[in-house]
């Protein structure tokens, strides 16, 4: 079963910059879709399955950067040394699944 049949929110499209933190280290990344649930981002640098860490980033429906913690459900190799990572979230706040949201019926709105 690949990771796109389990999936139970919708995922939209989206390209966001978006910061892995994991202790003092933070490095940069882009957010390739997204849902309530979770999202896929691109990277430059090797992720493992399991793995735990923060993300930071920002949508245009929210005054402050939404800092979530994950676990990573997966990944891939997209490209020469690029890397493509699905995250589960560990427990958005209310106001946060709420942005993200109206967020997504923004964008949609759009096309």
């Amino acid at each position: 079963m690949n990771p796109s049949t389990r999936r139970v929110n919708q995922r939209h499209d989206v390209q966001l910059p978006v910061e892995l933190v994991s202790g003092n280290t933070s490095r940069p990344a882009v957010i390739q879709n997204m849902s309530v649930g979770g999202l896929y981002f691109h990277c430059d640098y090797p992720v493992e399955r399991q793995e735990l860490f923060a993300l930071i980033f920002s949508i245009p429906t929210l005054d402050v950067p939404i800092r979530v913690e994950v676990v990573v459900r997966w990944t891939e190799k997209v490209g020469e040394g690029t890397n493509g990572v699905g995250v589960q979230f560990l427990g958005l706040k209310a106001r946060e699944v709420w942005a993200i949201t109206k967020f997504f019926t923004s964008i949609s709105s759009i096309l």
